[in-house]
This record gives C-alpha cells, sequence and structure tokens, in this order.
C-alpha cells in the first residue's frame, strides 16, 4: 500500500474538479473608538464537535483584547434552510457564516460573501488542494475557507445482518433486498434522508452519478430529463414508497443512532458519523461499507464539507477574517487538525494536515472510507433553481408518488423556467 499522505493526495486531486434559539443580534457589533468590536457566529453542532467549536472560540476570544465572539448554537436541520436564508433577507445573519456546495452557488450569486482573497496567503493557496480551492471560489474571487472533505458510505448493524445471514450489500439489487428482508414490523431496513434539503441532495447525488446520469453537459447546459436520471429516481423513491426507509425521523437523518437504537438495520450516511461509532454508539456493532453500485457497474461516492464565510454586510469583514483564518488558515494547524482528527473525522483540505496525521487515516472504520476515497467526486454547486428543482424532484418520488420519468421532466421545466 501507497503512503498514506501520497494516497490521499492523489485521490483529493482526483476529487476535484443543538437546539434552536432565539436570536437577539446579527452582525457584529462596536460601540465607539477603543470599543471591543463582537462578531457574531452561529454554529450547528453537537457532542463533541460542538466543544471543539466552543473551545476554538474560547481560545480565540481569551487571545484577543479587541474582539471577542458571540457565539450561538443553532439548529443543524434549520441552519441551511430556514435561518441563514432569513436572516441575509432581513439584515440579520450572523458575521460568520458556514456554507457549503448546496448553499455557496446560490450566497456567492447574491453578493452575501465577502471576498477573502487578500486574506489567503501564496503559502495557503499552496497548501489547500486544488480542487478544494477551487471549490470555494467563484468568478475569480476565494470567498470561503474550507475546513473538511467529507465522504458518504453504508453503515449497518454488522450483528444484525450476520444473525438474519445477509452479507454487507455491494449492488442496488443487493440493497433493495436487504432493505427488503431487514424491514419489521418494528424496523426499517434502510435509513435515507428525507428533509427538503440539501443533505438529501448530498445524499443522492451518488446514486445520480452511478446510474449513468448527471444535471449538466458537456455544454454546461442543465440537463435532467434523461432516462438515467429517471433511474436513479426511482431507485431512491423506491425505499420510502415499499415501506423499507422511514418518512420521518426523530433524530438527524446524518446520525448512525438511527442503527445503534434499532430504528433501522442500515443506514446512508458519512464519515463523520465515524466519532459516534467510537463514542456514543461504541456498545452497537456498526460496520461500513462502500455505497453499493448497480451491478456491473462503477461506484461513486461523494466529497462535500463545510466552509467558512464572512458576511458582506459585516460591518469588520477583517476581523471576522482573521477569526477564521487563525482556525483553518494558520502556520499553527493545532485547530485543522483537531477538527478533522479529534472533534470528528473527516479529510484535511490542507496537505500539511494530511502530512501530520497519516495514520489517522488507518484506524478502525477511517480504514474501511479511505480504502474507497478514490471513489469520490466532488459535491457540486449549482445556481438555486437547479439546487430547488432536483429537492423537489427527490420529494415528489419519496412522498408525492410520482414516477422518476414524470419528476425529472417536472425538474427540467423548473429549471428552464428559472
Amino acid at each position: 500500500m501507497r503512503n498514506i499522505s501520497s494516497r490521499l493526495a492523489t485521490a483529493l486531486a482526483a476529487v476535484a474538479a443543538g437546539s434552536a434559539v432565539v436570536f437577539t443580534a446579527g452582525c457584529s457589533t462596536s460601540g465607539g473608538d477603543g470599543d471591543v468590536v463582537t462578531l457574531e457566529f452561529w454554529s450547528f453542532y453537537q457532542g463533541s464537535e460542538a466543544d471543539f467549536v466552543a473551545s476554538w472560540v474560547q481560545d480565540y476570544n481569551a487571545s484577543r483584547d479587541d474582539v471577542q465572539i458571540n457565539h450561538t448554537v443553532v439548529s443543524q436541520s434549520d441552519y441551511t434552510t430556514t435561518l441563514i436564508p432569513t436572516a441575509l433577507a432581513n439584515g440579520s445573519a450572523p458575521d460568520i457564516l458556514y456554507v457549503e456546495p448546496s448553499t455557496f452557488t446560490k450566497y456567492a450569486e447574491s453578493g452575501a460573501l465577502a471576498d477573502l482573497t487578500p486574506y489567503y496567503t501564496d503559502e495557503l493557496r499552496a497548501d489547500i488542494l486544488p480542487a478544494v480551492l477551487d471549490s470555494a471560489s467563484y468568478d475569480g474571487k476565494i470567498l470561503a475557507l474550507p475546513t473538511e472533505l467529507e465522504t458518504l458510505g453504508l453503515f449497518y448493524d454488522e450483528d444484525l445482518l450476520a444473525a438474519e445471514g445477509i452479507e454487507p450489500p455491494s449492488t442496488w439489487d443487493e440493497l433493495k433486498s436487504a432493505a427488503q428482508a431487514l424491514t419489521t414490523a418494528d424496523r426499517y431496513g434502510l435509513v435515507l434522508p428525507v428533509e427538503d434539503s440539501g443533505y438529501t441532495l448530498f445524499n443522492f447525488y451518488p446514486f445520480m452519478w452511478m446510474a449513468g446520469a448527471d444535471v449538466t453537459d458537456g455544454d454546461g447546459n442543465y440537463t435532467v430529463d434523461t432516462p438515467e436520471f429517471a433511474d436513479a429516481l426511482n431507485f431512491w423513491g423506491s425505499f420510502t414508497a415499499n415501506g423499507y426507509s422511514p418518512s420521518s425521523l426523530q433524530i438527524g437523518p446524518w446520525d448512525v443512532g438511527n442503527i445503534a437504537t434499532g430504528v433501522a438495520a442500515m443506514q446512508e450516511s458519512g464519515s463523520y458519523a465515524i466519532k459516534a461509532t467510537e463514542t456514543d454508539y461504541q456498545d452497537a456493532a456498526i460496520a461500513a461499507a462502500p455505497l453499493p453500485a448497480p451491478a456491473g457497474g462503477e461506484p461513486f461516492t461523494v466529497a462535500g464539507g463545510q466552509k467558512l464565510a464572512v458576511n458582506a454586510a459585516s460591518e469588520h469583514i477583517e476581523e471576522a477574517a482573521d477569526f477564521i483564518f487563525s482556525g483553518f488558515g494558520s502556520d499553527d494547524i493545532s485547530v485543522a487538525s483537531g477538527w478533522v482528527t479529534e472533534a470528528k473525522f473527516a479529510y484535511p483540505a490542507r496537505q500539511s494536515v494530511i502530512d501530520a496525521n497519516q495514520d489517522v487515516f488507518d484506524e478502525g472504520l477511517r480504514a474501511t472510507f479511505t480504502a474507497f476515497y478514490d471513489t469520490a467526486r466532488p459535491e457540486p454547486s449549482y445556481p438555486a433553481v437547479v439546487t430547488e428543482a432536483l429537492r423537489t424532484a427527490l420529494q415528489d418520488v419519496m412522498f408525492g408518488g410520482m414516477s422518476g420519468a414524470d419528476a425529472a421532466k417536472k425538474a427540467q421545466a423548473a429549471i428552464e423556467a428559472g
């Protein structure tokens, strides 16, 4: 096996191309000359990830006399879908924003993200993997700072599958057969995300690609009204339509507690779930495998992840940039390393962080995800009208009784009308 550092660097290059709270403030405040600048920062993490962010904020605040971060924890499911869009619309958005591929282009097009290009040193540009830097750029400007890369796999209850004589599925037919066999009156065979959200779309992309479909053609046109896209929708929607997957969840669709608590036998989730299998659910027999592919087809996963950005409407862009770069753009990589190795498991956006943590990527379930990392494609970022049409198509086949072909045709019409 090649050195993990070079192997990950090669794979990453190939990839290129809480609870809700009442908000009391939006953008930063400053009372005048000599006063402390207070920057608003909302995060949505739980468990060890939330502890890590809180510690980072605390350490930063302790190191600054003139700038303080007011950190508020909000609901993860609401952050992207309602909280930030509403706050941006009414001028109460925080100074520091999390963005992901499903929202990056939308925010960039609207001018909501400050230009961070001046804060990138030549050394940092060279350290960040080129594909990842491209994903943070728009119209010739770098508008965000990548913090991580996360991939999807199939988690499952190893003891349960063994007891039922079921091998971890490696094809679409096997996945559907296993989901059917493992579904009982009080347990679902497979958990898929169900919300009308970017996260659901993130989970769908590998199945779309494995069906031979894509959203754009070689000329940049949006073409979803195809047999391949319809096939992907039909396969995805069949699990809820047949009752093998739940139509609602009590805990997040990213939380493998759905397996640990017996809600389901299998679950599509990401590398970010590995940490919980070692802590919160260490007594559960949770294993992982690559996402199943159509028989004879090429397997794919998707690489996504959060980026930090600065609200273009902030009165203190420089101070907000200093905060995010202190953690994930500094020569001191302790925060960037701790985030992907201690707080959670994800793949780093910077080569220096990969080099400093080589052994971590071949431990436990991390080794499983590392083994298929080279099947990852980058999570695409589309204009809002396209993303919304795709999200609606998923909801139409999952809960609207619509065929994949009809949902694809409706999505195409919505994109062309937009």
